[in-house]
């Protein structure tokens, strides 16, 4: 029995030891500790040189450092002293939060390069653009956004050198064009720039390229009723504008037509008579070669 209470007290004795002479061992060691800004400048925002978290090589008893890994004490940055521009603010090794059994060596950064800027507002002017792949045979005649201005806030610094934000829609017609096409885009900024609204309405407007062209057209003559008309040229030329596709080949030619015009009563005479004409969709009528077309009308 007295073997068994001796037993006992020798390993007591043996664990107490073992916890003395390994709590009074002297150990190194790096410790992160995260940083925390307190009483921020109203209206300020650090824009640079702000750090997650510090680390701190200090020295202390082997037992105690190997727990405070695992506390994630914070350091306490007060920033309330901040005005725009860089400022250098130091890490105060007297301000980690560490009892005076541990003896601090080193810490990493020693002071931190804060970059500052006043958060503000303005309205900007919202610039429509397109960009994409488009059948040559088009061109983009308009674009335009909705609304034409946004307010941003932002970095004042970084505000104060724009005027404007490019919204660009991107789409791809390589063969079939629309009229106009329109879709919600979103703004061109700086990702420290916040809009309102974020996205505009965008709307292109397309339109075919066009070309000027002389064309040759037989004169249709239907005489009134009861006389015979005869004309001094039995074509004329048109000057006409219309997309470059449709003059590619000559199959416009079959939708062009000219037909001379007589009034609702005439008698027999010689007349300069206008005629009428006839073009294909999307074609316009620049100039008439002959604008009138001698006529002389007899009765049957």
């Amino acid at each position: 029995m007295r073997n068994w209470q001796t037993a006992i007290l020798a390993l007591a004795l043996a664990v107490f030891t073992w916890f003395l002479v390994t709590g009074r061992e002297v150990v190194e060691s790096w410790v992160d500790m995260p940083v925390v800004m307190t009483n921020p400048p109203e209206g300020l925002i650090i824009e640079d040189g702000l750090v997650d978290k510090i680390q701190v090589r200090l020295r202390g008893p082997k037992g105690l450092v190997g727990n405070l890994a695992t506390e994630n004490l914070p350091y306490h940055v007060d920033v309330s002293n901040l005005k725009i521009g860089i400022q250098v603010v130091d890490i105060d090794a007297s301000n980690i939060p560490l009892p005076s059994t541990y003896e601090i060596i080193e810490v990493k950064p020693n002071r931190l390069k804060l970059t500052v800027d006043r958060r503000v507002s303005k309205e900007i002017e919202v610039e429509a653009a397109w960009a994409g792949d488009l059948n040559p045979d088009y061109t983009l005649q308009e674009i335009t956004a909705v609304p034409t201005r946004v307010v941003v806030r932002g970095p004042e610094t970084v505000l104060r050198k724009i005027s404007k934000a490019r919204a660009v829609m991107k789409e791809d017609f390589p063969e079939d064009v629309p009229t106009s096409w329109a879709e919600d885009v979103g703004l061109e900024l700086a990702p420290e720039i916040e809009a309102s609204p974020g996205q505009v309405r965008v709307e292109a407007f397309f339109a075919p390229q066009t070309r000027q062209i002389w064309v040759k057209v037989p004169l249709e003559v239907h005489a009134p009723e009861g006389y015979k008309a005869s004309v001094s040229q039995k074509f004329v030329r048109l000057l006409i504008e219309g997309p470059i596709y449709l003059f590619r080949d000559n199959e416009y030619r079959k939708d062009v037509g000219v037909s001379l015009l007589f009034a609702s009563e005439m008698t027999p005479g010689k007349y300069d008579l206008d005629y009428d004409v006839i073009l294909p969709d999307g074609c316009r009528l620049e100039k008439k070669n002959p604008e009138t077309v001698t006529t002389l009308l007899k009765k049957q």
